[in-house]
């Protein structure tokens, strides 16, 4: 355990934050440290690995901020993180990394056992500011890779024969048709996806963003009888004949719970390792950089989900299938996805002005 800054502070061991030096602790040193404990536990089921990932990044530069100015971070002061959250404005964080970073700030004082109010006056009326000037736009998102961006990444993938391409082109493809987010696709086990003769895959998400208690989510995802090439069951399909010689499968064929996307050694070994969702990431950017797309470096995990929702809308999907698919539960952020050309697709004022003087009544 590290030194406490003062006699009276206690150093709190967290896995989320790393070391929390809690003002005035000792005292309730036990008392603290089971909290911590049972926090930490309720802390890993209740965030998703990516959201953890950011609490830890944000924390660390908010309490790197307030060590250079002699705060402390656990202070529960409402005015030092107003200024912390204007100075990170003005840095360029966008409104919603910038609630991230509040949130995470809010989490490390609850895990702590301190008090802060997330609603104090000082706090929102700040916020407020910040969000009128700077306004909820994202600056930059991902590009969606629809149909002919997903071919153009399946042909930078290594040949299909091989074990790294089999993997990396049923990854691509089922990641794009069942919309999945990039945690998705690497938590998926191999009893998650189920054939169905003449059909496609029945996919089960166990767990997701929308469904963070894990009530679990179906997702259904047809074949492509006219381009095996471009068909995630027979990507799938492929797969699974080299997933199956993997060391993890070999003792026992009928453990539903091992990941289905698994790592590979640089000889081309399958391992029956599990990925990190940043393997998606990776996979996505480098394909999108190896396939010749314009402006690779927009294209991120997100891009398949973007890609599916953009061109099941270009193809006349109603927004509530759209939604069964990407298993949204806004409309207004399902419609988030959809790309700027999307905008052309079924207009209203074609349909006014493209009427012919004839047609008028």
């Amino acid at each position: 355990m590290s030194c406490p800054a003062d006699k009276d502070d206690l150093s709190l061991e967290t896995d989320l934050f790393g070391t929390l030096v809690v003002p005035q602790g000792a005292a309730r040193a036990e008392t603290l440290r089971d909290l911590a404990t049972r926090a930490a536990l309720y802390a890993t089921r209740a965030r998703s690995e990516g959201t953890r990932r950011a609490y830890r990044s944000a924390w660390q530069a908010y309490a790197a901020w307030c060590r250079s100015l002699g705060r402390d971070p656990l202070a529960g002061d409402a005015e030092t993180i107003a200024m912390y959250a204007v100075r990170r404005a003005d840095d360029g964080l966008s409104v919603a990394s910038l609630r991230v970073h509040l949130a995470a700030i809010q989490a490390a004082h609850r895990l702590a056992g301190l008090s802060l109010d997330p609603r104090d006056p000082r706090l929102g009326m700040v916020m407020e500011g910040i969000t009128r000037s700077k306004g909820l736009r994202p600056r930059r998102r991902a590009a969606a890779a629809g149909p002919e961006a997903l071919r153009l990444m399946l042909a930078a993938c290594a040949p299909d024969t091989t074990a790294r391409g089999a993997r990396d082109r049923a990854m691509l493809l089922l990641g794009f048709a069942a919309a999945l987010r990039r945690s998705e696709v690497t938590s998926l086990a191999l009893g998650d996806v189920e054939m169905v003769p003449g059909r496609g895959l029945r996919v089960l998400l166990r767990r997701s963003k929308t469904d963070p208690r894990g009530s679990g989510q179906e997702v259904a995802v047809c074949a492509n009888p006219q381009d095996s090439a471009f068909c995630p069951v027979a990507a799938l399909t492929r797969w699974l004949a080299v997933r199956r010689q993997a060391p993890d499968l070999t003792r026992s064929d009928s453990d539903a719970e091992r990941p289905l996307f698994c790592a590979i050694t640089r000889r081309g070994q399958v391992t029956g390792a599990g990925l990190s969702d940043k393997a998606v990431w990776r996979l996505v950017k480098r394909t999108a950089a190896e396939g010749g797309l314009p402006d690779p470096g927009r294209y991120s995990g997100h891009s398949l989900r973007a890609g599916l929702a953009t061109a099941a809308a270009e193809a006349g999907a109603g927004l509530a299938d759209l939604m069964r698919q990407t298993r949204h539960k806004s409309s207004e952020v399902a419609l988030g996805y959809l790309r700027p050309e999307d905008l052309w697709r079924n207009n209203v004022t074609g349909r006014v002005f493209g009427r012919k003087p004839d047609d008028a009544s």
